[in-house]
């Protein structure tokens, strides 16, 4: 009797599970195709054929991640004022952080995550349109420290050891909180 062959997007599925596991416990630039493949039971054939290299996996697993960021834009850059695009986008940033917990814990700060969606196109153009809708139009000095402080901030939070005990909703709900005194308090408004 022939073994049963799972679906390609059930494999796909199971090669990103295995890489972000694999990305936590030794990051991007450490996990290797065999790594993958090894954890998995599978050939680096096998890998090979549902992605063409370790950085398409990558791409593959942070992709949810920038679809609900296009999501939030595709809301916020409708909206008629720089403050209003600004308190939406974090609120939605902070919602979306803590929803991808799990791929932000590995991926914010390492520098072979950054250096590939920099040179991504679309990743980088989705990057630029959410920093521009947070910083709005001809933004201070203060401004942008503060924005960078924020989204640093919530990033820290949401992959902090120290508080991942604590749950997702009552997290999102003190971040929001914190989002939006500390957005009222640091940045001006026009």
């Amino acid at each position: 009797m022939a073994k049963p062959v799972a679906t390609r997007g059930f494999a796909r599925e199971r090669v990103l599970d295995a890489a972000l596991e694999l990305f936590a416990d030794h990051g991007v630039s450490a996990t290797s195709l065999q790594m993958i493949a090894d954890r998995l039971g599978v050939t680096k054939a096998a890998v090979y054929y549902q992605f063409h290299s370790k950085d398409d996996i990558a791409l593959a697993v942070v992709k949810p991640v920038y679809d609900d960021i296009e999501h939030l834009l595709r809301i916020t850059e409708t909206l008629p004022t720089a403050e209003e695009r600004r308190r939406v986008s974090m609120s939605g940033l902070v919602e979306l952080i803590l929803r991808h917990r799990r791929v932000s814990s590995v991926f914010y700060g390492d520098p072979t995550v950054h250096q590939l969606l920099e040179t991504n196109p679309q990743y980088r153009d989705i990057g630029d349109r959410l920093t521009a809708v947070l910083l709005g139009p001809d933004p201070d000095l203060p401004t942008r420290v503060a924005v960078s402080l924020l989204s640093a901030g919530v990033h820290g939070c949401a992959t902090d050891p120290s508080i991942a005990d604590v749950d997702d909703s009552e997290l999102l709900k003190i971040l929001l909180d914190l989002t939006k005194r500390f957005l009222e308090a640091c940045v001006p408004t026009h």
